[in-house]
């Protein structure tokens, strides 16, 4: 390749490594089917499966199709992930889990637990990000590090997650769960849709080698012009 023409693709690859997120990890976009997403009820207290819930794909999504949960009992409802999403995801560390959700029905009275569980590694992540969905599509970005405010254990009271714990529960993560249901009584109806798990952009480090490699070829440009 031309040196001009190598330093433009870099130039342009720079651009891009800001401009987007990391590396996909894993996505589903339930564009036709539920791609092996299912739903449970679940006791809050313990964080264990309390019965069954049904996940259903729908065409109507944020485009395209969207998986939807009605909630069938009193325990608290979840989006269930597929292997896809878990086993060796340390990759993901410093990244992000974004989404898409709305209410279809919503109930009568506000009662929020925990939107996102991380669980691997004998340990529990919580995170917390609103108390009550709208009607319409709603866009969320979950960090994946210590910044995003993940506690530990069963409730919202236990510690703060270090990196170090992240990172664990990443590297082996038995369960993703983001939920379905934020109030009461039993009547509510929630879409999900466009759920990915990405790796963190490149470091600054990385903008750095890529930089240097654009001074190299430009330098050596500028030789051959010169002779």
């Amino acid at each position: 390749m031309h040196a001009k023409t190598l330093a433009s693709a870099l130039f342009f690859a720079v651009l891009s490594a800001k401009a987007q997120a990391g590396p996909v990890l894993a996505s589903s976009t339930f564009d036709t089917d539920a791609q092996g997403w299912t739903a449970a009820a679940v006791d809050a207290g313990s964080w264990s499966v309390a019965g069954p819930a049904t996940a259903a794909f729908n065409g109507e999504g944020n485009p395209g199709g969207s998986l939807r949960v009605a909630d069938p009992d009193s325990w608290w409802t979840y989006f269930v992930a597929p292997a896809a999403f878990l086993g060796d995801k340390s990759a993901a560390f410093g990244g992000s889990l974004s989404f898409d959700s709305r209410y279809v029905t919503p109930g009568d009275s506000n009662a929020n637990e925990a939107d996102v569980v991380l669980k691997g590694a004998g340990l529990t992540l919580l995170r917390d990000l609103t108390g009550t969905l709208p009607v319409t599509w709603t866009h969320f970005d979950v960090s994946l590090n210590a910044s995003g405010a993940w506690r530990v254990g069963n409730t919202f009271s236990g510690a703060i997650a270090t990196d170090a714990q992240i990172l664990a529960v990443l590297t082996g993560l038995d369960a993703l769960w983001i939920n379905a249901e934020h109030f009461t009584p039993v009547k509510e109806v929630i879409a999900l849709d466009n759920v990915v798990l990405a790796a963190p952009v490149p470091e600054p480090e990385t903008y750095a080698m890529m930089l240097a490699g654009l001074g190299v070829l430009g330098a050596a440009a500028r030789r051959r012009k010169a002779a």
